[in-house]
């Protein structure tokens, strides 16, 4: 089959807008004309610099971003998976999950099932910021493995976070021992449990966090300087002294 020729303006330009982006020399007035001057000539191959002008534009305006991906839609240019997870960010920083929804969808039906996690994690962090994350629970658990999209971490360690953020660490607390019971390639990192112990210590459940902290221990992972001193910090605030003296004993040991 034949190569198709690539013009080498567009080619120096394509170039141009990737070093920038990965240099972090692109601003988002400068990623706007860039956008203009790209878009009309771009081709199959251009997605990759596209993605780079969205990206910065939808980082200090989303509206933008996902008026944009509706441009790069009417080209000739095929979105990839990147870009439907660019869309989905924007989309839901914008406040308009019911969009996100939408583009996620969409993700589904091209078959992107491989790179589907990135643009499930950006529909959860949206959820999750609006106090539902017993909907993006429902997300996690019965609609990504629908899709045969497995679950990994950082995904549960967004519901982690969105648990505790509203004050119902019990149920976060539950979520990472279901993790550790299930086994299997998905088991809780060092940022799942401090997250999960520092819920439970602003919800005042010093045992249970303390529990936890040593489960996480005894699971064979370290936690880090940073980690220790906001679990010590915690349990000092609760005026539990033997508590904290124990975890700092840990660090020692």
């Amino acid at each position: 089959m034949r190569r198709r020729h690539v013009p080498v303006g567009r080619r120096i330009l394509e170039q141009n807008i990737k070093a920038r982006y990965h240099a972090r020399d692109i601003g988002t007035e400068d990623a706007l004309h860039l956008f203009d001057e790209l878009l009309p000539y771009a081709g199959r191959s251009s997605i990759h610099a596209i993605n780079c002008l969205l990206t910065v534009v939808g980082r200090d305006c989303p509206a933008l971003g996902a008026s944009l991906f509706n441009r790069v839609a009417r080209s000739k240019v095929a979105p990839s998976s990147i870009t439907y997870a660019i869309l989905v960010d924007c989309c839901c920083r914008a406040g308009r999950q019911d969009l996100g929804h939408t583009a996620m969808g969409q993700v589904i039906k091209m078959g992107f099932l491989a790179d589907a996690m990135i643009t499930f994690s950006h529909l959860l962090k949206a959820i999750c910021a609006e106090n539902k994350t017993s909907y993006a629970m429902d997300i996690l658990l019965r609609i990504m493995p629908m899709f045969n999209c497995v679950p990994d971490v950082i995904s549960y360690n967004i519901l982690f976070k969105g648990d505790c953020n509203e004050k119902r660490s019990q149920e976060a607390l539950e979520l990472i021992q279901v993790m550790v019971e299930h086994g299997g390639g998905c088991q809780p990192t060092v940022v799942s449990y401090s997250t999960v112990i520092d819920g439970l210590l602003k919800e005042g459940e010093v045992n249970k966090a303390y529990s936890l902290f040593c489960q996480m221990l005894q699971r064979g992972i370290s936690p880090d300087v940073v980690t220790c001193s906001s679990i010590i910090s915690g349990m000092c605030k609760l005026h539990a002294m033997d508590k904290a003296e124990e975890v700092l004993q840990q660090m020692l040991d």
